[in-house]
């Protein structure tokens, strides 16, 4: 897992903002973000190796959050089928109490 994290404020121009935010938003990301990444990115003194570890193991948390998602969908999909099971037996059940024939007996 990786190191727990602290916060650190700093300023910046309006000028810098603006630009971290349209970074951000070509992105689809936070300035906020942007920014944390321009610093660890500025940390590892454009050392190759240092930045390629880093970008694999964001690799790896996406393939990982993907896999997640699979799951969840599967997951859905199988739940959208026993919801429909079961609103076809309760149907059913509303017409045998109301003594209205069901399909099967039509």
């Amino acid at each position: 897992m990786s190191e727990p994290t602290r916060p650190l404020s700093i300023r910046l121009a309006a000028s810098d903002i603006d630009q971290l935010a349209a970074r951000a938003k070509r992105i689809s990301g936070t300035p906020t973000g942007v920014a944390r990444e321009l610093i660890r990115s500025g940390l590892t003194d454009g050392d190759p190796f240092t930045q390629a570890e880093r970008l694999l193991n964001i690799e790896r948390r996406l393939a990982a959050l993907s896999q997640d998602l699979q799951a969840v969908a599967d997951s859905t999909t199988q739940n959208g089928g026993s919801l429909g099971r079961v609103e076809s037996m309760f149907d059913e059940l509303l017409h045998a109490l109301s003594g209205q024939p069901t399909r099967q007996e039509a």
